[in-house]
């Protein structure tokens, strides 16, 4: 059952990598990869796989966020059914996936200059402005619920 589950894990984050290079430019870097992990199922297959994974990253900037959340469940059990008849390939499509480490970005630095009597928001996640905006020395309007 725990093989089962390392298989599900790996194969959602494998599709998760996916859809984020398709969606960001990537795609292409990791399309060689792919064809070489994709090489157990023969030519023929591997070639009809890649076709489709070229389709999608046509299609997924235009996509809903429904249609794209049905792609990657697809892309999860194409992944899982993949590893589920050649589980060697495992290690393989680990060491060709980014881990969340080398995924992520250096954080940005900024330099702000001749800003006298302003505010600089710098924030690595979202910033939540609530109900009214971002105030500077006022109380918050945010009503308690």
């Amino acid at each position: 059952m725990s093989q089962e589950l390392d298989v599900m894990v790996l194969a959602t984050h494998g599709a998760q990598v996916l859809i984020t290079e398709m969606l960001t430019g990537g795609w292409q870097l990791l399309r060689e990869k792919i064809a070489r992990f994709l090489r157990r199922d023969g030519q023929e297959t591997s070639s009809r796989q890649l076709e489709m994974l070229d389709e999608i990253e046509r299609s997924l900037p235009e996509a809903s966020q429904a249609d794209r959340d049905a792609i990657q469940q697809r892309l999860v059990r194409q992944f899982a059914a993949y590893l589920d008849r050649f589980p060697e390939m495992a290690d393989e499509l680990r060491e060709l996936l980014p881990t969340k480490d080398e995924a992520s970005s250096p954080p940005s630095t900024m330099a702000a200059y001749n800003n006298t009597n302003s505010q600089i928001l710098q924030s690595l996640g979202d910033i939540d402005a609530g109900d009214g905006g971002i105030n500077y020395g006022v109380p918050s309007r945010k009503v308690e619920r």
